[in-house]
């Protein structure tokens, strides 16, 4: 395959990069952060000293970044995609709303480039299995000509259509389910250690019962259950995903009470400790309110 670029290598775009490094697919990387560069590195990828060098190398570059000002400023912002050279496919796959999309397509097709949205869902733990799933929005032949490297690194893809902004409501539709189901599971062990019921017994209950999520199944024996409170991205990311269903459901006029709640509770979790730590220490938040204490 031809080397393709990607921009942003942290928890996320790092296992990406490492699932289409697996499967012969050369990547030229870039992130500000030197260190998940050198990680990616480490992996195989070639790496870039500035997103100008990516896009003026590659016809295809994938980016995956944390919030829609960033994801502006890197699609058409000075030094940005839409002044590569050599781009001419650029597929966002991080989580910025349907507004957000629609204006870096426009944007990057008055410069020539073709814009696919394409968020992905399952986080972390399904990219490295290879079972991630991604939501794509953009011109059918864009997508027929990258489908392949997306199978490279997603285990399902779902096309959406040519207008760009429904694979974001995808998207944050899922994560108003998931995150609605990661606070109350969250929630719900920190009691149950409090009757005196040991973790794993916990998880078991609720995975043998209709309690049964995606959480129970795979990040608690991944992460919490060993005590392993990294990996998973940044809190801030998860309550900007919930602010982006709820900007979706404002635009469908459609009422929200269920979001609305998760969302509060998001925040205020987030604003319990420090800024930038990653989502699985939210577990402690929790078993604060329970009166429990954290685990690890």
């Amino acid at each position: 395959m031809e080397q393709v670029g990607f921009i942003g290598v942290g928890a996320m775009g790092g296992a990406i990069v490492a699932r289409m490094l697996q499967h012969g697919v050369p990547v030229l990387a870039y992130d500000k952060n030197p260190e998940v560069l050198a990680r990616a590195r480490s992996r195989g990828a070639t790496t870039a000293t500035s997103v100008r060098e990516v896009v003026d190398s590659c016809e295809v570059v994938f980016a995956c970044l944390p919030d829609a000002q960033i994801c502006r400023a890197v699609a058409l912002g000075s030094g940005g995609a839409g002044e590569g050279s050599k781009v001419r496919i650029y597929a966002d796959t991080s989580t910025v709303g349907g507004t957000t999309a629609i204006a870096i397509s426009t944007g990057l097709a008055q410069r020539g480039i073709s814009f696919l949205d394409a968020p992905v869902v399952g986080g972390v733990i399904s990219a490295e299995a290879g079972t991630l799933g991604i939501l794509v929005a953009g011109p059918a032949e864009t997508f027929a000509r990258v489908k392949r490297v997306m199978e490279a690194f997603a285990g399902r893809v779902f096309y959406l259509g040519a207008k760009p902004g429904m694979a974001q409501v995808g998207k944050v539709v899922n994560n108003a389910v998931g995150y609605a189901a990661l606070y109350a599971t969250f929630e719900a062990v920190a009691v149950g250690l409090k009757a005196g019921i040991d973790i794993e017994t916990l998880v078991g209950i609720i995975n043998q019962g209709s309690g049964a999520n995606f959480h129970t199944q795979k990040i608690f024996p991944a992460y919490i259950i060993p005590r392993k409170f990294e990996g998973t991205g940044a809190v801030e990311i998860g309550v900007k995903d919930l602010k982006c269903f709820l900007e979706e459901a404002r635009r469908l006029h459609a009422q929200t009470p269920m979001a609305n709640a998760v969302t509060s509770v998001g925040v205020q979790a987030a604003e319990s400790g420090p800024a930038g730590r990653d989502s699985m220490t939210l577990f402690h938040y929790f078993c604060d309110l329970a009166g429990v204490p954290r685990l690890g």
